[in-house]
């Protein structure tokens, strides 16, 4: 209502001639109200009644409705069915399909080298093969030889390996030989 009576305000603002009309509309409204229109007679009353009876009694009978439309009903679900082979479009359907027993090849698992993912995405690998495959074993204390030690050229320290129950880190560094460029 409040869009009807923003675009009523801004249709008179653009029309100043009609505010006159539009003041006159609440003299109308009590004139229309104070104005009943007559009560129609008994025989007009009658009049009504006889016909709306006379239409009732000269329609049919419930029961002769009903089997109109169960025939009808019928006659259009038989004119479907016989009308369903012209909707066919010729196309041949093949009635079976045929298994496919191995699928077909995009990548070999040998193409495929995993260099590293989370160990819990292992079950949805679908080619390859994790990047380690079975248990971690590490190196025992008294499995590691240390053959030559040096000092590390950046920060100068030495390194040392000091027996106790955790497991060992090694870090290689490789060594950056100066290029002839």
């Amino acid at each position: 209502m409040s869009a009807d009576r923003d675009n009523l305000e801004a249709w008179l603002r653009e029309h100043p001639e009609a505010n006159d009309d539009l003041a006159d509309l609440p003299q109308l409204r009590e004139l229309y109200q104070s104005a009943c229109p007559p009560e129609p007679e008994e025989a007009a009353w009658n009049a009504v009644y006889s016909r709306i009876h006379e239409s009732m009694s000269r329609s049919r009978s419930p029961r002769r409705w009903r089997l109109a439309a169960a025939g009808a009903m019928a006659a259009a679900i038989l004119a479907v069915f016989l009308a369903r082979p012209l909707w066919t479009t010729g196309v041949p359907v093949p009635q079976t399909v045929q298994n496919i027993e191995e699928p077909f090849p995009v990548v070999d698992p040998d193409d495929v080298v995993i260099v590293s993912m989370d160990a819990r995405d292992v079950a949805a690998l679908v080619v390859g093969e994790p990047p380690v495959g079975n248990d971690l074993e590490f190196a025992r204390p008294e499995d590691v030889h240390v053959i030559r030690c040096e000092r590390c050229p950046f920060s100068g320290r030495w390194a040392r390996a000091e027996p106790g129950e955790e497991v060992l880190l090694f870090v290689v560094a490789a060594a950056v030989e100066p290029g002839n460029d």
